[in-house]
């Protein structure tokens, strides 16, 4: 379980419709996976530490992220050089 701290805060209205977009069943449970979203989507923490913080399983906060339409994987220049390596290799042998 996470050390908490207990910290209230005020948001204007207007945020009320916009956390009905964000799951949960609490408005404090919707603030606090919007933080950690945030938190996850500027590379502050990992994917495992997102989920951790959120409170929800990996494969749960996977399945949230893609209903918010945000990548949870990143294929970097690394991975296209390793699949461009692979691609080459098997039109070789095909011939």
């Amino acid at each position: 379980m996470l050390n908490q701290s207990i910290f209230q805060l005020q948001l204007p209205a207007e945020f009320l419709p916009l956390l009905d977009k964000i799951n949960g069943d609490s408005i404090d449970q919707k603030v606090r996976l919007a933080f950690v979203i945030n938190l996850f989507a500027k590379k502050a923490v990992s994917l495992e530490k997102a989920a951790e913080l959120s409170g929800e399983t990996l494969v749960d906060f996977m399945d949230i992220l893609k209903e918010q339409g945000l990548p949870w994987g990143e294929y970097t220049e690394e991975h296209m050089g390793q699949d461009d390596m692979v691609i080459k290799k098997m039109l070789k042998e095909i011939g």
